[in-house]
Parts: C-alpha cells; sequence; structure tokens
C-alpha cells in the first residue's frame, strides 16, 4: 500500500484533482530587483562581519564554542547538552582547527562537574590574548543564517504580493537591530529563525502543490528547525496534520497517498536528526518513561508518543536536551519587567518585549497588515493560504509566553519574518500607490533611529522608549545586557585614565583578556551566602562599573534583591555600550 502511494504521489495525482491549487506563477525576476537584494544582503553581510569583530563574548557562546569544538572531535557529552546541532555543525569545524585551550588536565572540571559552562569558564581564562580572533573566526559561519532567512524572505513575500513588497520585508529584517544584533554571534537564535521560516513555507507550497517531493521538502525544513533549537519538536505532530487537513480538502482521496507523504515528512527529519548527532542512539524503556514522567514532571499524555521509541532508537542527544530544557523551564525562573522581579514568567513579557524593542515604523506596518487581512476576512476576500504566515507568529509568542525562560525578546525571533510577511500586505498596497512616500518616511525613520544606537543594536530600544537607560527600567537580560561590553569598558577605562576599577561582571568572558591585575578588582555578584557582602552592598570610594543585568537584582535570591541599591539609585556618569554603568563614589 504504502509503495503504491508513492507512486501515485510522484506521478502528482494529488496535483491532478479539481480542487487542488495550481503551481505558483513564477515572477520574473528583474535586473533592478536583483541588484537591490544583492546590496541588501552585502549591505547585511558587511554589518554582521564588523559587529563579529566588534562585540564582545555573550553569556552562552563560551559554552557553545566549547560544545562545537567537542563535536567535531566526537566528544560531545557535557552536560547540559541543551544545545541542538545546527550550529555545531556549521560553525564547530573553526575552533576545531583553530584550537581551544580545553582544560584536560583537570579532572576535577572533566570528569567530576563534567559541564560545559564550568569547563567553558576556565577555558576563556586560558585564552586571552586569543579571545577576540578566535570568537570572530568561529562566529563567520554562522552568518549564513541571516542571509538565508533575508533571501527566504524575499522569495515568499514577493511569491504572495510583489516584488517590491518582497524586498522591502527582506529589507525590514537586514535593519531588525535584534536580528543583525544578535545574528552576529555563535547563538542559535538566528538558525531557529530560519528553521521554522523554512518549516511553514514548505508547509504553505505543499498545501498549494500536494505532492511527494513537496512533502519531502517539508520533512528536511522540519528537520532544519528541530536541529536548530529544541523547543521545535513542537513542529513534529504540525507536519503530518498539515498532510493531513490537506488530504482531506481534496475530493480524490486516498488513504495510500495521504500516509506515503506523512511517512515522508516524518522519516527524513528522523533520519537527518540521528545523523546530525553523530548516530548517538538509545531505546527507551517503561522504567525510564515513568522515571522521566515523575522526576521531570511531564505529563503522562503528552509522552505516550514517546512510547514509540521503545521500538525505534532516538537520538540521545536531542532527548537529554530536551529533557534540560524542561527542568529549566520548571524551576520557576525570575522574569525582570518594569523594574519588579516576576517569579515564574509574565505572560504579557514576550509581547511587551515586541513593543519596545522592534522599530516603531515596522510595527505600524504589521498593524496595518493585520488591518488588511481583517477587512479581506469581512469582504470574503481572505485566502487561507494566509494562514501559513498569520498563525505562525501568534504560535510561537503564545507558546513562549508559557515558558518561564523569559530572557529576552530575542527567545522570540522566530516569529519576526511573519510579522514582516504580515506588514507584506500594507507595503504592496501602498507601493503601488500615490501613498509610497509613506513607505519612505517609515524606512527612513527606521534608519535613523537604528543608526542612533549602532553600533550596540543589542541594547536597542525604540521610540515609545528612548534612551536605552531608560529601556533597563523595563527590561533586562539580554534585551540590554548579555556580557556584551567588557572590551567596550576597557577601552573606556583606558580613554578616561581610570587607574582603579572596582568590576561586578555578569557575562562569560574573561576579564582578564582586557585588563591587568593591578588595573582591577572584581566584586564578586551574590550568587549565594560565600559571595554577597551583606543584603546591600556598600561601597567606598572609587571608580565602578556595574553590569545593568546585576542592578535590578532579579537573578538574585529575594534577600539580596536590592544589594546594587546604591549604584541602581545613582546616575551613571559613563557607559559601556549601553550595559555595563561606571560610576564614581566620593
Amino acid at each position: 500500500m504504502f509503495t503504491e502511494g508513492v507512486r501515485d504521489l510522484s506521478r502528482g495525482d494529488l496535483q491532478s484533482t479539481q480542487d487542488a491549487s495550481a503551481p505558483t506563477t513564477r515572477k520574473p525576476i528583474r535586473r533592478w530587483e536583483a541588484a537591490a537584494l544583492a546590496g541588501v544582503l552585502a549591505g547585511l553581510l558587511l554589518f554582521l562581519v564588523v559587529r563579529a569583530w566588534q562585540v564582545g563574548v555573550t553569556v552562552d557562546e563560551p559554552s557553545h564554542l566549547l560544545s562545537a569544538y567537542r563535536y567535531w572531535r566526537g566528544e560531545d557529552d557535557l552536560k547540559p547538552r541543551d544545545m541542538p546541532p545546527m550550529i555545531k555543525l556549521v560553525g564547530g569545524w573553526v575552533p576545531a582547527i583553530l584550537g581551544l585551550p580545553v582544560p584536560y588536565d583537570r579532572k576535577d572540571l572533566m570528569e567530576t562537574h563534567h559541564h560545559e559552562w564550568i569547563i567553558a569558564c576556565e577555558m576563556m581564562d586560558r585564552l586571552r590574548d586569543r579571545t577576540q580572533s578566535v570568537f570572530f573566526y568561529s562566529r563567520l559561519p554562522l552568518l549564513i543564517f541571516p542571509l538565508l532567512t533575508v533571501l527566504l524572505i524575499w522569495h515568499w513575500a514577493r511569491q504572495v504580493f510583489t516584488p517590491a513588497a518582497g524586498l522591502l520585508a527582506a529589507l525590514a529584517f537586514a535593519m531588525d537591530p535584534t536580528a543583525f544584533g544578535h545574528g552576529a554571534l555563535f547563538k542559535n537564535d538566528l538558525a531557529s529563525t530560519f528553521g521554522y521560516l523554512l518549516f511553514w513555507y514548505r508547509a504553505w507550497v505543499f498545501w498549494r502543490e500536494p505532492r511527494l517531493r513537496n512533502a519531502a521538502f517539508l520533512g528536511a525544513g522540519l528537520a532544519v528547525a528541530m536541529l536548530s533549537k529544541l523547543s521545535m519538536v513542537v513542529l513534529m505532530p504540525v507536519a503530518p496534520l498539515v498532510i493531513a487537513a490537506r488530504y482531506l480538502t481534496l475530493k480524490r482521496r486516498s488513504y495510500r497517498m495521504m500516509t506515503a507523504a506523512v511517512a515522508v515528512a516524518l522519516v527524513i527529519p528522523y533520519a537527518l536528526s540521528i545523523a546530525a548527532c553523530q548516530f548517538e542512539t538509545r531505546r527507551a524503556t517503561g522504567i525510564e518513561l515513568d522515571t522521566i514522567a515523575k522526576e521531570h514532571r511531564i505529563p503522562r499524555v503528552v509522552l505516550l508518543g514517546a512510547n514509540m521509541f521503545r521500538l525505534l532508537p532516538y537520538p540521545a542527544p536531542l532527548w537529554d536536551g530536551a529533557l534540560s530544557l524542561v527542568d529549566s523551564n520548571s524551576d520557576g525562573m525570575t522574569t525582570y519587567l518594569f523594574g519588579q522581579p516576576v517569579s515564574g514568567g509574565h505572560p504579557l513579557y514576550f509581547a511587551i518585549a515586541i513593543a519596545v524593542k522592534a522599530p516603531v515604523p515596522f510595527l505600524v506596518l504589521v498593524a496595518c497588515g493585520l488591518v488588511l487581512e481583517a477587512v479581506r476576512l469581512i469582504r470574503g476576500r481572505f485566502d487561507p493560504l494566509s494562514l501559513f504566515w498569520i498563525v505562525p507568529p501568534f504560535l510561537y509568542i503564545g507558546l513562549a509566553s508559557l515558558s518561564s525562560l523569559q530572557l529576552g525578546v530575542r527567545l522570540v525571533l522566530p516569529a519576526l519574518p511573519f510579522g514582516l510577511m504580515i506588514a507584506g500586505r500594507a507595503v504592496a498596497a501602498l507601493a503601488r500607490g500615490r501613498y509610497v512616500w509613506i513607505l519612505a518616511v517609515l524606512f527612513t525613520v527606521a534608519a535613523a533611529r537604528i543608526a542612533q544606537i549602532y553600533p550596540h543594536p543589542i541594547s536597542f530600544f525604540n521610540l515609545f522608549v528612548g534612551d536605552p537607560m531608560h529601556g533597563a527600567r523595563i527590561l533586562s537580560d539580554s534585551n540590554v545586557d548579555w556580557g556584551q561590553d567588557l572590551r567596550e569598558l576597557a577601552e573606556l577605562v583606558r580613554r578616561t585614565g581610570i587607574r582603579k576599577l572596582r568590576l561586578s561582571y555578569f557575562g562569560n568572558d574573561s576579564v582578564w583578556a582586557y585588563f591587568r591585575e593591578d588595573q582591577l578588582e572584581l566584586v564578586a555578584p551574590p550568587w549565594g551566602d560565600d559571595f554577597a557582602k551583606g543584603t546591600v552592598y556598600k561601597p567606598t570610594r572609587g571608580f565602578y562599573a556595574i553590569s545593568s543585568s546585576l542592578l535590578p537584582g532579579h537573578m538574585f535570591e529575594p534577600r539580596y534583591r536590592e544589594y546594587y541599591k546604591e549604584f541602581w539609585q545613582r546616575k551613571p556618569i559613563a557607559t559601556a555600550g549601553y550595559s555595563i554603568y561606571l560610576y564614581w563614589v566620593e
């Protein structure tokens, strides 16, 4: 039955039904469009390369770099295994060639702790003068993901709307400060953005042309998404549901064809996941599933599908990483919002973050796009295929809002391209009318605001907030400070001639790569009783530099929440890239 279904699909029998959508009429790419697209890509690449060299090491990067390095050495076994293979595959070969000072001589770290974050801190202390060059070259291969995302936004939007709308949607993504700010890092935020976009684009293509090869491409898109971010496993049931729903809309139905398409769309990501995990597989047992349900507090109904892995081997790194991700969400992390710590996260966190972090002109276009889609719905002109770019952003933001892992708007970056697709409806309407000047004004305003914050796009806040110093009173963490400006602080100290500085730093960059020991005195954040000097730190006379993410105190135990109160109430005399505040205390 399955093989007959494959033959039917390969002949395009689904396509031949009366109510199947016709293939997309290809719009020829004219010279002006190709030149404009090349300019957008070249400009974005230039900014990303410069940014990859300039920006300091962020919180997550050392552990990710270590994990990628060990992946290419066949040693990727360090806890917590919560980084999927995609960025390891794409970027890990660079540190494998350059070499990293991994502390193999420290058995207490390598064998006893066996945790990549702890080992990465020791690695950073040993890297010292090579820090900038090693991270720069390791980041370069990952620049492919923001470039591919721009290309796919352009390709999809021009098919749905117009070539001009496709170009402007692609330009808007390239201009987004969060996208190009985090796109220059050794992180998976942009890889997951591309993977999520690719999956839904291929789902849209399959709906229009329900053929076996498009089911295979849908499966490949699912694989890219899952290998880019562990939470993308939620897309696993979406692929067969899309195929089944499309099958049910056809007048000429065949269970053989549907079975073949579903099988292809699931076998491909399964096989690619095992290969990407270097064929490290296990089989689940009933006892293991019961233990997981109890210790990780996962409802048994959610684990029903996992019973198939009692027969089929599963990729062990993805399994272990997914459990680690579940644990990190169930730990009740504290979120910072409007100056207050919020235990367990806030359901409106990401909505507020988008409202204050996304450029206002682009928010206006998205709102106009939604209004136009609503008008089309009321007038009976709504195209159901629009759901393939309207539903995904709300689905992603909604699921993220249920999580306690709320460390910055970058965590919902996969929703951004779909917002720009929605905006494409408004862009297309304005571009072909006499109101094209409105687009020129909106993009000019966006560019001017972005130029104000450059070269610190991670700390960008829009016109609703203004200065990032004000933004730090609303949001914290990777919205402002992700440990990226230690090098900027060293330049500030050199320019101002400060001879002695007390530093309380949030991040995993090595301070000794930028400062001499006689220049610096470290002030440990109150991560525990052994580090704290009372419940409120009392500064003495001198210069102090405090990371912005530490000042609100939301990361600490309740009794240490006001540890930096003396600084939080003061106005800094200078800032290093908006993320580290410099104070003078009499």
